[in-house]
């Protein structure tokens, strides 16, 4: 498994000023990113404090698996979020990796 951090942000219906759970279709879009946190496969995700874009950390084997992932993402049907830009990240420093010293 690779990690791979997955940036969106807002397209053509995405309303400003408007915070995520205002945008239409939320419900939809709330589901679907539920399902993929229990399934395991978003580590994090939430939108920048000014809601310029949302990132994303998710877990999967490539690109094509994270891609398919937010396919049927109503956001993005409905152009409420563009296209996400997709990065593999290797993780060089983790705070849950820490090992006590006593």
């Amino acid at each position: 498994m690779a990690i791979f951090t997955v940036v969106f942000t807002p397209g053509a219906n995405w309303i400003q000023g408007k915070g995520s759970r205002e945008q239409p279709y939320w419900g939809g879009h709330a589901a679907h990113m539920d399902k993929l946190f229990s399934q395991g496969k978003i580590v994090l995700g939430g939108p920048y404090a000014d809601y310029s874009k949302i990132q994303i950390i998710a877990e999967a084997d490539n690109e094509a698996e994270i891609r398919a992932m937010f396919a049927d993402d109503p956001w993005g049907h409905h152009g409420v979020t563009q296209a996400p830009e997709i990065h593999e990240w290797l993780i060089f420093l983790d705070k849950t990796q820490l090992k006590s010293k006593t």
